[in-house]
C-alpha cells in the first residue's frame, strides 16, 4: 500500500553545528506558535546559555503536549542538561476541541522530529531523544535513521494499539487514512467534561490515529530490514499498559538485537498497576514519585559516563 511506503526519503537532516545556530533554528521553528496555543503547550527549552555536555529532546504522547514533560525536563535541566520539549503538529491548541488533528500526516510528525534533533545537536555534545507513546515511535524512527543520535529512549512506544488486532492494523491504518476524518472521545461518558489534564485533548481524530498507526507499522518493518543507526537504544515498557501492545514492542527489540544493535530494556513493576500515561504529573492517577526515579536512572541522568562515539 502506497500509504505505508517507507518514509526515509523525507528525512532531510541538517544538524546545527553549535549553540548559537541551534537557538536561531529554534526561533524559526517556534515563530508560528501564536496565541491560538495553550501557553503551557508551546515548544520549550530549558537551557544553560551554552552548549552542554548533554542535551535531551522530549517528544510527547498522542493528544498531549510538551507540558507533559515539564517536571522531567526540569529535572534533566537541574542535572546540567539542555532540555528541549517539542510540540508535535496539531497538538497544544488552547481550544481543546480543535479539529487540527484531522490534518496531521506522518510526514508532519517526522519533520518536527528531524528539526528537533537538528536543533538538539547544537545544544549538547551528547544528544538523547526521549519519546513517549506516539513520541516513542518517532524516537524509534530517529534511532533507525540518525547516526548522530547518541541515545534513543522509547517509553511505552505505540508500535501497536491493543484495541486493534495486529492482523488488521495495516488495513485499518489504510482505511482511516482515506476515510473522512471523524473524532472519538477518550472517555465517551464524560466527553469534554473530563478536566485533567487540562492541556491535553479529550478526543482524537481518525486521521491522526491513522498517522500514528502508519508510523508504527513502518518503524517495525524498518527494524526488521535494516539495523538502527543510533549509538544506544533504551526501551521502557509498562506491563499494565492497556493502550499499547507490548508484544509488538518486543518484536521490534528482537529485530534490532538480531542486527547486533545495543538495546537496553526495562519495565516498571507490575504491582504498581501504572496507567498508560505514566509521564504526565497532572494525570489524576499518576505515580510520578515512583516512576521518575527509575526513569532518571534509565535516562542516565547525573554523573554518568558519556556514551562513547565510535
Amino acid at each position: 500500500m502506497a500509504l505505508l511506503a517507507p518514509l526515509a526519503r523525507i528525512n532531510h537532516a541538517h544538524p546545527t553545528s553549535g549553540y548559537a545556530e541551534a537557538l536561531d533554528r529554534l526561533r524559526a521553528l517556534t515563530a508560528a506558535e501564536d496565541d491560538t496555543l495553550n501557553p503551557l503547550c508551546r515548544t520549550s527549552l530549558l537551557e544553560h546559555g551554552h552548549q552542554t555536555e548533554h542535551a535531551i529532546v522530549f517528544i510527547h504522547g498522542f493528544t498531549n503536549c510538551p507540558y507533559q514533560f515539564h517536571q522531567l525536563a526540569a529535572q534533566a535541566h537541574q542535572q546540567g542538561w539542555n532540555a528541549l520539549s517539542l510540540r508535535l503538529s496539531g497538538h497544544g491548541f488552547a481550544d481543546r476541541l480543535t479539529t487540527a488533528l484531522g490534518d496531521v500526516q506522518p510526514k508532519d510528525l517526522i519533520d518536527i522530529t528531524t528539526e528537533g534533533l537538528d536543533i538538539g545537536r547544537g545544544l549538547g555534545k551528547q544528544l538523547t531523544l526521549f519519546g513517549f507513546s506516539l513520541g516513542g515511535i518517532l524516537a524509534a524512527w530517529a534511532a533507525q535513521h540518525r547516526a548522530d543520535l547518541d541515545h534513543a529512549i522509547l517509553v511505552s512506544p505505540a508500535f501497536g494499539v491493543r484495541a486493534l488486532p495486529p492482523k488488521h492494523r495495516q488495513t485499518l491504518a489504510y482505511l482511516l487514512a482515506v476515510w473522512p476524518n471523524f473524532f472519538q472521545w477518550w472517555h465517551p461518558e464524560l466527553k469534554e467534561k473530563r478536566l485533567a489534564p487540562l492541556h491535553a485533548y479529550p478526543r482524537f481524530g481518525s486521521r491522526s490515529l491513522a498517522a500514528m498507526l502508519r508510523l508504527g507499522i513502518i518503524a517495525q518493518r524498518e527494524a526488521v530490514v535494516t539495523p538502527p543507526q543510533a549509538r544506544a537504544i533504551t526501551v521502557i515498557t509498562n506491563p499494565c499498559d492497556m493502550v499499547v501492545d507490548n508484544d509488538t514492542t518486543a518484536q521490534v527489540v528482537a529485530a534490532w538485537r538480531a542486527h547486533g544493535a545495543l538495546v537496553e530494556t526495562h519495565h516498571f513493576p507490575r504491582e504498581w498497576e501504572l496507567i498508560h500515561d505514566l509521564i504526565d504529573p497532572t494525570q489524576p492517577e499518576q505515580q510520578v514519585e515512583r516512576v521518575y526515579p527509575l526513569l532518571r536512572d534509565w535516562m542516565k541522568l547525573g554523573d554518568q559516563p558519556s556514551i562513547q562515539r565510535l
